[in-house]
């Protein structure tokens, strides 16, 4: 992250983000999070990449496999409501996952809850085996996401990546992706600061959590420029 040319791709403001979330890490008492609220368009989402396959995977489906996200992690997101998407290639592999739902999504990182506009769902969790990475893993996993929203009727699916995130920012820009706004959270202690959530200051542990409707953002998004 320190390189020159790293520095410039992120921009000052991106540069300074991830200078804030190293410190406030560091710290042990505080966390610095901006995110990124992407939209990704469906049109825009690739083909299933020829041997490969995506099906929904259920806990039993998952239960004994290497994958990122541990047991608590998964209960957590079936238990609200996300559905866990798989890619197998043509050995029958487990290459990848993600997860994906609509109306909203508890954010994990976070003490927030991302309401969605109609037509929309949420997608996060993204991940590739690294024995995989350089494979078509990535592409089987979006044009799996894709038949899956097509069956639900949906156009775009959002999500937010931290703004210092380059890999991830240009996979989306890549398939057409734009930002629609970026939001920050910061932590201190038991309390969480975040812009546009309504509370903007919560207690963490409280039961209580920052909203934020994201469909104002989306009414405007004709005024919002290509990511």
């Amino acid at each position: 992250m320190a390189g020159m040319h790293t520095l410039q791709m992120l921009g000052l403001i991106g540069a300074a983000s991830y200078l804030a979330a190293r410190l406030a890490r560091a710290s042990g008492k505080a966390a610095w999070h901006r995110y990124a609220i992407l939209a990704q368009p469906r049109a825009g989402l690739p083909v299933m990449p020829r041997g490969f396959r995506v099906e929904a995977l259920g806990a039993g489906d998952l239960a004994g496999r290497a994958v990122d996200a541990g047991a608590e992690v998964q209960a957590r997101r079936f238990a609200e409501g996300l559905e866990c998407l798989g890619a197998f290639d043509a050995k029958d592999r487990l290459t990848g996952l993600v997860w994906l739902r609509e109306g909203a999504y508890r954010e994990d990182e976070v003490a927030a809850r991302f309401l969605l506009p109609p037509r929309c769902c949420w997608d996060t969790g993204l991940w590739i085996a690294p024995e995989h990475r350089l494979g078509r893993s990535f592409a089987a996993l979006w044009a799996g996401a894709g038949a899956w929203m097509d069956a639900r009727g949906l156009d775009h699916s959002l999500s937010r990546v931290s703004d210092y995130n380059l890999p991830a920012l240009t996979a989306h820009r890549r398939m057409g992706a734009r930002v629609l706004a970026h939001h920050s959270f910061v932590r201190l202690g038991d309390w969480q600061w975040s812009s546009g959530g309504r509370p903007r200051l919560v207690r963490l542990g409280q039961g209580r959590e920052a909203e934020l409707d994201l469909a104002p953002l989306w009414h405007q998004a004709g005024s919002v420029s290509a990511s």
